[in-house]
């Protein structure tokens, strides 16, 4: 019977499993962990939340994915990929022209980010490149977005919006789409960050390089099972209501079009729930 998750163990932090989250307690320890680091390093607002949940509007589509690292039950490491979509991306409020050049060449765009790690996990920075087991770590979890979206969700571009001196992404055929911006969260950002876009060609996996011959020995091969992504969990219309009406804003502030574009989704009418 193939198993539903990817069991790793490391010598600082114990076992771990890597799959995509299957239940709701997952989701909802995988959106506490978002909330507590991002509070943490000061890119959000506790008054603009509900819950001490970050929940967002690209979390509710069905086609997004939630990818954990459970140590002990616990969710110590999260990250998401995201399918285009007339909601668009995260990555359109600061790179929207460089992602219509996608969308406009006929590409089929998806974009990975969400990212948050429990802090305390391992000593010292997680980008490092001098501590090969966090890099390790962090390419594990990143092999489950690749996998999915190139063998699964069989999308053209993997984008993200990254901190341009993360190491992590020296190792990988990631080509910048933009300039570096800085960016704050919420409506008043207490402290921004610098980032780029970047986008990975999947038509271009298989090319030669140093960086393509890393990419194929990293993420090619020992595919990830199937049933990690298929058993990633899907929203109940009770799951809807608890995470994005009772925890969260994220429907009541919803525009008209983006509540269209999730009654589509869903396959619901107009005024078939109260929230939409």
């Amino acid at each position: 019977m193939t198993s539903s998750s990817v069991k790793m163990k490391f010598s600082e932090i114990g076992d771990v499993e890597y799959k995509a989250a299957s239940t709701r307690e997952e989701l909802e320890q995988a959106y506490a962990l978002f909330y507590r680091e991002y509070l943490q390093r000061g890119f959000i607002l506790p008054k603009y939340y509900k819950s001490e949940l970050r929940i967002t509007l690209h979390h509710a589509l069905p086609g997004t994915i939630t990818f954990i690292v459970l140590k002990d039950k616990e969710v110590v490491a999260t990250l998401t990929t995201i399918p285009d979509s007339p909601l668009l991306l995260p990555m359109d409020m600061g790179y929207q022209e460089e992602a219509d050049r996608l969308r406009e060449g006929g590409r089929k765009i998806s974009e990975t980010g969400y990212l948050a790690i429990k802090t305390g996990l391992f000593e010292r920075g997680m980008f490092s490149m001098f501590n090969f087991k966090k890099l390790e770590f962090m390419l594990h979890l990143f092999k489950l977005a690749f996998q999915y979206s190139y063998y699964h969700a069989k999308f053209d571009d993997m984008c993200i919006v990254t901190n341009p001196q993360y190491m992590i992404f020296n190792f990988l055929p990631f080509e910048a789409i933009g300039k570096v911006k800085y960016y704050g969260y919420d409506r008043v950002a207490i402290k921004k960050k610098a980032a780029v876009a970047k986008r990975l060609d999947f038509q271009k996996v298989e090319g030669v390089g140093a960086k393509r011959i890393a990419l194929r020995k990293i993420f090619l091969e020992n595919r990830v099972p199937a049933e990690v992504f298929e058993n990633k969990y899907c929203f109940t219309p009770e799951d809807r209501r608890y995470f994005f009406v009772e925890k969260s804003d994220v429907f009541k502030t919803a525009n008209k079009k983006h509540k269209k574009c999730l009654r589509a989704a869903y396959g619901l009418k107009e005024g078939e729930v109260e929230y939409l």
